[in-house]
């Protein structure tokens, strides 16, 4: 049986008839009545559909045709849906099941979902609903697809696996990339911390001719300028208490190759000026030693402060500022490429559904939407980060908005008042008109705002002690 209203709007209503030809829907059901309706209305959205009308009769289609979405019945003879979900995803993981049952209780919807179906719809169906819930599920496909498209021609063309972005500031950093890397200057990346600036160091390497040499990196805010240099330039046996054997610097180890310095504004003017005498002769001395030693490499460094500023304030040496930034690349934030959010989000989806065996299958709208709109202080590292805590704690396939955690959630606006369910009414309208009286510019016109008399609002005030 079906619900209204009427049959869906045709594909070609909205353009959507091309987009949704490529999609196959498979529909699951033992109800001969209802069977045929529901194919039907998804022919008129232009899908290609496919019927079964058993749960067993869907096994071999599965196998033999491409599926992309399974519209079935929870319950059927012998073979369920959970069955028919079940190898859906052995077949392939990414299709997107809808599970139907008119047994509309919270335990099977919560089975279906926490065996990784991607939404269901309680009977009888709402074809308005089916509309939503499958176009959704589409586009969560087109999404994932896209995400894999994007890395695989990345990866083939530029070895730019884990960088994602298909923004214009993105495919600016990819044509720089490619443009820099044959270089043998020095390249200094500019950029918020989290942005990935060691992942434009790393793809840089993939595609000199360095790439088959070292690419080393160290964090220079993590040592003190004696630990630092000895890092660096590596020390001979007695040139510190302790020094018993001859250490190998990092300048060494990465010689022919690349290496990559970041947070080099942290570094002291001592250390400063060693480190240019490097990158001017190519020569060091090891701590303790007295034979110079010749090295051949691409220096890359970052920073997330304002190098000129230090220039100014004379904690960072003027020369090696400039020998350091012979290329530089101006890594964006987050909240200026908001666009190649839902392809970041998929692809640590991807990651951390499989480092943590869970099958969550992507955000609501209104999830995604609220994630596009903050403003992401940690750049990527901080989405990534908090897409693998949605990761862990999800216990359904889609994560919703109110997942989120509390810092992403919107502030109420100031004319706006937040009430816990059951708190007694005599509470909530107390907190309701102090809550306007502070918003009001008077009593008379909170009391316009609130519907009631001055009188009555006077012993209101009065009566809650908000005088």
């Amino acid at each position: 049986m079906l619900q209204g209203p009427g049959a869906m709007p045709r594909s070609g209503d909205r353009g959507g008839e091309t987009m949704a030809q490529k999609w196959s829907v498979l529909v699951v059901s033992e109800e001969q009545g209802v069977l045929p309706a529901l194919a039907d209305a998804l022919r008129t959205r232009g899908y290609r559909v496919l019927t079964a009308t058993a749960g067993s009769n869907a096994l071999p289609l599965l196998k033999r045709e491409t599926i992309h979405v399974v519209l079935t019945d929870l319950k059927m003879r012998h073979v369920g849906g959970l069955d028919v979900l079940r190898e859906a995803h052995a077949v392939d993981p990414d299709i997107a099941v809808i599970v139907m049952t008119r047994f509309a209780s919270i335990a099977s919807a919560v089975e279906a979902m926490r065996c990784g179906a991607y939404d269901y719809l309680t009977k009888p169906v709402n074809l308005r609903e089916l509309e939503v819930v499958v176009q959704r599920a589409v586009g969560q496909l087109e999404v994932n697809a896209e995400v894999r498209e994007l890395r695989r021609r990345l990866d083939i063309e530029y070895g730019f696996e884990n960088l994602i972005g298909n923004s214009l500031a993105m495919r600016r950093i990819y044509r720089t990339i490619v443009q820099v890397a044959a270089s043998a200057g020095t390249i200094l990346l500019l950029g918020e911390s989290g942005t990935g600036k060691e992942l434009i160091a790393r793809a840089i390497h993939r595609n000199s001719p360095r790439q088959h040499r070292p690419f080393i990196a160290l964090n220079c805010a993590a040592f003190s300028e004696g630990l630092l240099e000895n890092e660096l330039f590596g020390h001979e046996p007695g040139a510190f208490t302790g020094a018993n054997e001859r250490k190998r610097g990092l300048f060494e180890l990465a010689d022919s190759g690349v290496l990559f310095l970041d947070e080099i504004g942290e570094i002291s003017v001592t250390t400063q000026a060693k480190l240019l005498r490097v990158l001017e002769t190519k020569e060091f001395l090891r701590v303790g030693g007295t034979k110079p030693i010749t090295v051949d490499l691409t220096v890359i460094s970052a920073t997330n402060t304002n190098l000129e500023a230090a220039v100014r304030n004379k904690t960072f040496r003027e020369d090696l500022y400039y020998r350091l930034r012979v290329v530089t690349i101006e890594v964006p934030p987050l909240r200026e490429r908001t666009e190649d959010i839902p392809l970041l989000v998929n692809a640590f989806l991807e990651e951390f559904n499989e480092k943590h065996q869970k099958k969550v299958t992507g955000l609501s709208a209104e999830a995604m939407r609220r994630l596009q709109q903050y403003a992401w202080p940690g750049n990527v590292r901080e989405l990534r980060n908090c897409l693998e805590s949605l990761v862990i704690l999800s216990r359904k396939p889609i994560i919703e908005a109110v997942d989120l955690p509390p810092y992403i959630q919107p502030s109420p606006a100031a004319d706006e008042l937040t009430i816990r369910v059951g708190t007694p009414l005599e509470e909530v309208e107390k907190e309701l008109i102090r809550h306007t009286l502070t918003q009001a510019k008077s009593k008379t016109e909170a009391a316009k705002l609130l519907r009631i008399g001055l009188r009555t609002l006077h012993r209101k005030i009065k009566a809650y002690g908000l005088a």
